[in-house]
C-alpha cells in the first residue's frame, strides 16, 4: 500500500520551508523517495500523491512550489546459491552382487528410507540437511531398468514425499567354481547342518547398529591369496550349478592373523555348521562383515574394533578345504562383493 506524510515547516521572515517524504512500502521494495518543496510567503503547501509514489506541491496566491523526487540506493540482490540435487546416486547402472550409495538432500525431513529389490534400508541423517544410505543388489537380481522407491518422514513420522527413482541392474561375468570334496568333507553337507546354518544366519541380521561407524576404504582383512572369487556360481564334485559364493576366500597358512576391514562393533561369535567359527562386525548403516572357518576367535560380543584389529585366527573349521579366510559383506542382509569395498569408497 502507497502512503504519503507531510511534514511542513515553520515560515520565518515570510518564508516557508516544507519537506515531504513518501514511503512506497512493500509495493517499491522498501524504497524510500524524498521530496523537498519551497513555497513563497504567505503560500500554503499541499502534498499531492504522483506516480510511483513521488508527491508534489502546489501553491495557493498566486505562489506554486515544485518538488523534485530521488529514490535511495539499495545493495544489489545476492544471487541465491543452486542446491544440491534432490537425489544422487553413486551409479546409475549397478552389477549384480554389487553396492551402490543413495544422497537425499532433504532439509526438511526428519527421516528416510528406500526400498531395492525387496529390502528396505533405512537412510542416515549427515550434516548439511542431506541423508545417506548404501544398498545392496542381490546375485539373483533382475536384468534390466528397475526402480528405487524413496520414501522421506518429517520428524513426527509423517509422510512428506514419496518417488521412485529409476537405476538399471546389469550383468557381472564371474567364473564357475569347481569344488571337489572328499567323503568326509561332503559330510558336513547334511540336511540339518543347512537349517541350523540359516537359522543363525537370521539370528546375525535381526538388528543392525543405526550408527555409521565406518568411513573410507575398507581393509583386506588378511595377507595371502586369493583362491574363490565372491559371485562364482559352484559345482561340487562335478555335479550341478548350485548357487553362488557368499564371500571373497583368501588361503594362507593356519593361525595367520584376520583383522577388522572397518570400525564397527562386534555382534556375534560363535560355530557354524558350514561357515565354522566365525566372527559378525557391525560396521553401522547396515554394514555387517564376517569373518569365516577361524582357529580362534579372539574378541567377544560388543567389544569395539578398530580398522586392523585382530580378530582371531585362520583355520579351516566347517566346510573347508585348508586353512583360508571366508569373507563377506552384507548390507541389511544381502551379500555383495567384499573386494569392491576396499577400491570405492562408499562414504564419500
Amino acid at each position: 500500500m502507497r502512503w504519503a506524510t507531510a511534514l511542513v515547516g515553520v515560515a520565518l521572515l515570510g518564508a516557508a520551508a516544507a519537506v515531504f517524504f513518501a514511503d512506497r512500502g512493500a509495493a517499491n521494495n522498501g524504497d524510500v523517495t524524498f521530496v523537498t518543496a519551497t513555497a513563497t510567503a504567505g503560500a500554503s503547501a499541499t502534498p499531492l500523491l504522483g506516480s510511483g509514489g513521488a508527491a508534489a506541491a502546489t501553491g495557493t496566491a498566486g505562489a506554486s512550489a515544485t518538488g523534485a523526487a530521488g529514490t535511495a540506493t539499495l545493495a544489489p540482490t545476492a544471487t541465491p546459491t543452486e542446491a544440491p540435487p534432490r537425489v544422487r546416486l553413486s551409479a546409475e547402472a549397478v552389477g549384480i552382487g554389487e553396492t551402490f550409495a543413495i544422497r537425499v538432500f532433504a532439509p526438511e525431513a526428519g527421516s528416510g528410507a528406500v526400498v531395492a529389490n525387496g529390502v528396505s534400508s533405512p537412510l542416515l541423517a549427515e550434516d548439511g540437511g542431506t541423508l545417506f544410505g548404501v544398498v545392496g543388489i542381490p546375485l539373483n537380481a533382475a536384468l534390466g531398468t528397475t526402480e528405487l522407491l524413496l520414501t522421506l518422514r518429517d520428524d513426527f513420522g509423517t509422510v512428506i514425499e514419496e518417488r521412485a527413482v529409476p537405476f538399471e541392474i546389469v550383468t557381472v561375468d564371474r567364473p564357475v567354481d569347481y569344488l571337489a570334496l572328499t567323503e568326509e568333507q561332503g559330510a558336513v553337507l547334511t540336511p540339518g547342518a543347512a537349517v541350523l546354518e540359516a537359522r543363525l544366519r537370521n539370528e546375525q541380521f535381526l538388528s543392525f547398529d543405526r550408527q555409521r561407524r565406518w568411513d573410507g576404504l575398507f581393509l583386506v582383512p588378511v595377507q595371502g591369496y586369493p583362491t574363490t572369487e565372491f559371485g562364482q556360481g559352484r559345482s561340487i564334485n562335478g555335479g550341478p550349478f548350485g548357487g553362488f559364493h557368499s564371500g571373497a576366500d583368501i588361503a594362507n597358512e593356519a593361525c595367520t592373523p584376520i583383522r577388522a576391514a572397518a570400525a564397527g562393533r562386534v555382534a556375534w561369535t560363535g560355530e557354524m555348521p558350514i561357515r565354522g567359527n566365525s566372527v559378525i562386525v557391525d560396521h553401522g548403516g547396515g554394514v555387517k562383515t564376517g569373518y569365516h572357518h577361524l582357529q580362534a576367535i579372539l574378541v567377544e560380543v560388543g567389544q569395539a574394533v578398530t580398522p586392523g584389529m585382530v580378530l582371531g585366527e585362520m583355520g579351516s573349521t566347517g566346510l573347508s578345504t585348508g586353512p583360508h579366510l571366508h569373507w563377506e559383506l552384507t548390507i541389511y542382509g544381502v551379500n555383495v562383493d567384499p573386494i569392491t569395498w576396499t577400491e570405492v569408497d562408499f562414504s564419500e
